[in-house]
């Protein structure tokens, strides 16, 4: 039969077939594509046939074993990928480099802050790959891609492929775990090792912050050492430890209240309560509500020392004569604020005269004008209703504080004094203002009809 002459042959993994016709005997004819094609089918050749091949064969009355047909290989699945919109590697973090290329050692950008919401991680998933076939037609299976497993720390969700964060926050990476910390823990000082601390949480610093280094943080701010000439700013609490070596250099600004050991020979602001254990000396001091000094120095010597309810201490002033101010009854904000806005009005006075004279100047020379003069017009025209809007502003504020500074609700603030109040104590209640040249002791001193009066303590 002729049947007989055509063999087809497997290789061993069913992924290849072969053909080879035998030399038909004298008078007999050759194999026809369509009887190759049926022995194919009976030997379970059924798929990835290559019919151009046979077809060449036969034409050419070929006896060399031939391919003729191929299989699929199956495609191997894709890895997972994870992409970190955070840097994992704290050796790139780098420090920050100034326009004239030198290097700023305070800025190391080592602390990095995320928003609520903000992706950090984009997972593309692994592939099940795509299955192959041989030439009989079986099916065979993919190698699945390789999955990468990530696991969710605190303050962390998933949203569809991305891993999020559920708060402000700095991203973390520890093992396979993606966390976002709310507070950042410095276990050592704030210096050169560390750069600035710039933190969208709260700050734990168990060491001091080194002169002119400077930590910033929306949360509370926690310094188990001391500050020794740093700056510290707050949108809550600041807690220091031990205390504020100010050498006339350090700011602490906050928020909500502060409490420290000392303040000496620094700047402080608090919106809240200021609690002090031992001594301000020297220091510059502003204080929204009270200031409460502790039970054993509790010492005000020196400086300028403002609080809007109470300043409550055991001494103020000293035996050697220190001059030191110290005051209550008004919002020291106010002050500050009506201090900048009367700063700032003749300087807008000025800018908008200039603005006004130029541009009188420009209406002078007719509505032709050359397209750069007409820019000109344009912004001077623009500068001169911006200015008087701001003008309009400040005048508007300074009026608001000037009533509340003259509001005799607040001259209901008072200053009580455990011990001793010593000659050279400036005192300012309200609108009442009283130089100290006698020693008093076990005092409080109050506003009472333009005066300050001076009460028992009790």
């Amino acid at each position: 039969m002729v049947l007989d002459l055509i063999n087809i042959e497997f290789a061993h993994d069913n992924m290849q077939a072969f053909l080879q016709i035998e030399q038909p005997p004298e008078g007999t004819a050759w194999p026809t594509f369509e009887e190759v094609l049926k022995k194919a089918q009976e030997e379970g050749l059924v798929y990835g046939i290559n019919e151009q091949v046979i077809r060449r064969v036969l034409e050419e009355k070929s006896l060399r074993q031939v391919l003729i047909a191929e299989g699929t290989y199956p495609v191997k699945g894709e890895d997972a990928e994870l992409k970190y919109y955070f840097e994992t590697d704290r050796v790139r973090l780098m420090p920050k480099e100034l326009e004239d290329g030198r290097v700023d050692h305070r800025e190391l950008s080592l602390v990095q802050n995320v928003q609520k919401g903000q992706v950090l991680v984009e997972k593309k998933p692994a592939t099940l790959g795509t299955l192959g076939r041989n030439v009989k037609g079986e099916e065979i299976k993919a190698v699945v891609g390789k999955d990468l497993t990530v696991v969710l720390g605190k303050n962390v969700t998933w949203e569809k492929n991305c891993i999020v964060a559920t708060c402000d926050g700095e991203p973390s990476l520890v093992g396979r775990k993606v966390s976002v910390q709310v507070v950042h823990n410095v276990r050592e000082n704030v210096g050169y090792n560390t750069g600035n601390i710039d933190f969208v949480g709260s700050v734990h610093i168990r060491g001091d912050v080194e002169n002119g280094f400077t930590v910033k943080a929306s949360g509370d701010v926690v310094i188990t050492g001391n500050v020794e000439g740093g700056h510290i700013i707050s949108d809550a609490n600041i807690t220091i430890n031990g205390g504020i070596i100010g050498q006339d250099k350090s700011t602490i600004s906050c928020k909500g209240d502060l409490y420290t050991r000392y303040i000496d020979h620094a700047k402080v602001n608090v919106d809240g309560d200021i609690k002090v254990r031992d001594a301000i000396i020297h220091s510059y001091v502003n204080c929204g509500q009270k200031i409460l000094m502790g039970t054993k120095k509790g010492l005000v010597m020196g400086g300028i020392v403002r609080a809007g309810t109470l300043i409550d201490a055991q001494v103020l002033g000293s035996r050697m004569g220190t001059q030191t101010e110290v005051e209550v009854g008004i919002n020291p904000g106010f002050r500050l604020e009506l201090n900048d806005i009367e700063k700032r009005l003749p300087e807008l006075e000025k800018e908008l005269d200039m603005a006004e004279k130029a541009l009188i100047i420009l209406n002078r020379q007719g509505f032709n004008l050359p397209p750069e003069r007409e820019e000109m017009k344009a912004k001077l025209t623009r500068t001169s209703f911006v200015l008087k809007a701001e003008k309009r502003r400040l005048e508007t504020r300074r009026d608001e504080i000037v009533l509340q500074i003259n509001d005799k609700q607040l001259e209901r603030g008072y200053i009580k004094v455990r011990q001793t109040i010593f000659p050279g104590v400036r005192v300012t209640i309200g609108k009442a203002v009283r130089i100290f040249k006698d020693e008093f002791n076990f005092a409080v001193l109050t506003y009472s009809e333009g005066e300050i009066s001076i009460q028992p303590y009790r």
